[in-house]
C-alpha cells in the first residue's frame, strides 16, 4: 500500500511541480536525467527523490550457490527508464567503461544493455530500436526480442512472433526500446518452460544457458515498477535464474540480457557486482539500460 501511495504522489507531482524546483519529462533523445546529489557508499542502499526510488541489495547465497545484486526501482513517469550508447550512435562499436557511461547522463542505476552492435557472432543481426529511432529493423533468428512501450511496459515475443511482427507498436502503444539477447524467463505472469529456456536456439551461442554463468536480467513488476538482478560469483544457469528472480518479486515478464564480464550494475556511479578486493574489473561495453532521476533543483 506505500509503495501505490508514493507512486500516486510520484505521479501527481509530475502536474503539480513549482518554479523552483521542478520534475519534468525527459526528452526522447541521449541527454541524460537530472543530476543526483547522493553519493555512493557501501551503506547507502536507497536512493530516492519525488521521482524515482532505487532499493538495492546484495545476497551471499547457500541455496542458489551464487552471489546475487538486486536493485527494485519505482519510477515517476516512463521517460526515466532510458538507454544511450558508448558512441554517436547504437550502431557505433566503441566500447566505453559502464561507470563511465552511467555517470555521462547522471544515471541513478545503470546496467548493460544486449551488446547491440556486435557484428561477429549470431547477433550481428539482432533488432535495435533505442530512445524511439530505429537503428537496425532486422530480427535475429531464433532471439526472443523485449519490447518496452511508451507508458514503460514490457512486452516480450519469442522469435516465431517477432519476426512477422511490427515492432514498433504494441497494443497500440509505440515502442520506444527494444532489445534482442533474451531468452525470456517470464512472459505476461507465465514462467517460461526450461525446454524453451534451454534451447540454445533461443540464445546466443556464447550465452550458455545451461551452465553457471554471470547474469544479468531485468524484469517489470508493476506499472513504472521493476527489478534487476545479476548473479555474480558462480553464476547460474537461467532456469535457476528464473526462479531466483520468481522467488524476489511477482514479475510480470522477465528477460535475460548480456552476460559474463558485461553484466555490470552500477548504483551512483560506482560498480556493485562481480567486483574483487582492490579490481573493479569494469569492462568497456556498448550500451547501457538506466534509470534517472526527472528532479530538477533549481
Amino acid at each position: 500500500m506505500k509503495k501505490v501511495l508514493w507512486l500516486f504522489l510520484l505521479i501527481m507531482s509530475i502536474s503539480t511541480a513549482g518554479c523552483a524546483d521542478e520534475v519534468r519529462k525527459l526528452p526522447m533523445d541521449l541527454s541524460g536525467g537530472a543530476p543526483v546529489d547522493a553519493k555512493y557508499a557501501p551503506d547507502v542502499m536507497v536512493y530516492e527523490d519525488p521521482t524515482i526510488r532505487v532499493e538495492r541489495s546484495k545476497v551471499k547465497s547457500a541455496e542458489w550457490k551464487c552471489t546475487y545484486y538486486t536493485a527494485e526501482i519505482t519510477i515517476a513517469d516512463p521517460s526515466q527508464l532510458r538507454t544511450l550508447p558508448a558512441g554517436d550512435t547504437f550502431l557505433s562499436r566503441t566500447t566505453v567503461p559502464a561507470t563511465n557511461l552511467a555517470k555521462r547522463v547522471n544515471a541513478v542505476l545503470a546496467i548493460n544493455g544486449d551488446y547491440c552492435t556486435v557484428t561477429n557472432t549470431t547477433k550481428a543481426n539482432s533488432y535495435i530500436l533505442r530512445q524511439g529511432k530505429i537503428y537496425r529493423d532486422s530480427v535475429q533468428s531464433g532471439l526472443d526480442v523485449l519490447l518496452v512501450d511508451e507508458n514503460g511496459n514490457f512486452h516480450i515475443l519469442p522469435y516465431d512472433q517477432a519476426k512477422d511482427s511490427d515492432l514498433t507498436q504494441c497494443e497500440g502503444k509505440n515502442v520506444v526500446n527494444a532489445f534482442q539477447f533474451g531468452p525470456g524467463l517470464v512472459i505476461d505472469g507465465t514462467p517460461v518452460p526450461d525446454e524453451y529456456i534451454l534451447d540454445r536456439s533461443h540464445s546466443p551461442t556464447y550465452a550458455n544457458p545451461h551452465q553457471r554463468e554471470m547474469r544479468m536480467c531485468i524484469g517489470q513488476i508493476d506499472e513504472l515498477h521493476y527489478i534487476v538482478v545479476s548473479c555474480a560469483f558462480h553464476g547460474i544457469n537461467l532456469t535457476d535464474l528464473r526462479d531466483l528472480v520468481l522467488s524476489l518479486a511477482p514479475v510480470k515478464n522477465l528477460y535475460v540480457l548480456d552476460g559474463g564480464n558485461s553484466a555490470q550494475m552500477i548504483f551512483l556511479g560506482t560498480k556493485l557486482n562481480n567486483v574483487s578486493e582492490g579490481n573493479q574489473n569494469i569492462r568497456a561495453i556498448t550500451d547501457i539500460i538506466y534509470f534517472a532521476s526527472a528532479y530538477f533543483k533549481d
